[in-house]
């Protein structure tokens, strides 16, 4: 499903699939891809007056509604915390209100009711003799209990003591669970991940996101832009797309293999993993100008590296062809 959101005259398009990583050095060109989706499968209402946010949202060409999509939107711990925690629109209450649906849990709701229904009658009568009133009380109110209960971690710690990976691992799970009880349209927006995890981290989480875009109609939408956060193979390569001076779209991973084998400077096959491997280190300068670093500053980064204990080699003697297609 091809995404285009316009800014006047301009467009950034994106390739939406189960897992899509939004890379590249404009953070800015990324950010306004992200309020511009949020604004638009929301509430939010737009000037009478021209202006950039509206309907400037497009899936594959066309207008859609507004309610196409159900979003949920993360751009820090704070919002993963929201979605967690009793609130009106979180991911928590709305899992919660599931479960009380369940015919166990329905007979418990009537047994309290039937009980406070007794107290109530109880109190009711000493209540009667200061005149003409009485206490009453509605089965909502037992809800309202229930959402003025404490959510806790089962091992003693304050959610907010959590990693960030562990709150992001709950939350994923939150999603999961709420999707196997009210399966939706969801679109889960996660701006600038790499900012709060770890590469290793990432690569855990994009495992989780695959697992869950395979079974439910999910679609995550992650943005990074720091070196090494990015997944590449076969099922996540074509949805990658890489904002930066110029925006580029990666095919599919078949169609990157061919091209770089058929056009790498000298005879060399490079394997599917390898160019992986490869991809990943360089995706984030894609689209850049500048992104070749010289000699000189591979050695005074080395230097400066070395003095805090942080030792590296280039693995591979160049060969004269492919320093010759560099200097080209």
């Amino acid at each position: 499903m091809n995404v285009c959101v316009t800014e006047y005259e301009k467009k950034y398009m994106f390739e939406l699939v189960p897992v899509t990583q939004l890379c590249g050095q404009n953070v800015a060109k990324k950010t306004y891809i992200f309020e511009s989706i949020r604004r638009y499968f929301s509430t939010y209402k737009y000037r009478e007056e021209p202006n950039k946010w509206r309907d400037n949202v497009k899936l594959d060409n066309e207008t859609v509604g507004r309610k196409f999509f159900t979003v949920v939107s993360i751009r820090n711990i704070t919002d993963i915390l929201d979605m967690i925690k009793w609130s009106k629109q979180s991911l928590m209450t709305e899992y919660v209100k599931q479960i009380l649906q369940r015919n166990d849990l329905q007979s418990h709701l009537r047994i309290i009711d039937e009980e406070l229904e007794k107290m109530f009658q109880s109190m009711n009568v000493e209540i009667n003799r200061l005149g003409d009133v009485e206490l009453t009380y509605a089965m909502a109110d037992v809800w309202d209990m229930i959402q003025k209960t404490t959510l806790i971690a089962s091992d003693e710690i304050l959610l907010e003591d959590k990693t960030n990976y562990e709150l992001f691992l709950l939350f994923l799970n939150l999603i999961e669970k709420v999707m196997e009880v009210n399966p939706k349209k969801l679109l889960v927006l996660v701006e600038n991940i790499d900012h709060f995890i770890s590469r290793k981290e990432y690569e855990k989480i994009l495992e989780k996101l695959k697992q869950i875009g395979r079974k439910y109609t999910i679609y995550f939408v992650v943005s990074t832009s720091i070196d090494g956060y990015v997944g590449c193979d076969k099922e996540l390569c074509s949805g990658i797309t890489i904002f930066g001076e110029v925006d580029f779209q990666m095919p599919e991973l078949e169609k990157v293999s061919e091209f770089i084998n058929n056009t790498y400077p000298c005879n060399k096959i490079l394997s599917e993993k390898q160019i992986c491997a490869d991809l990943i280190k360089i995706m984030q300068k894609i689209g850049q100008k500048e992104y070749l670093y010289d000699v000189e500053q591979n050695v005074i980064c080395k230097l400066i590296n070395q003095t805090l204990m942080l030792r590296e080699k280039w693995e591979n003697t160049e060969k004269t062809p492919e320093i010759a297609f560099l200097k080209a």
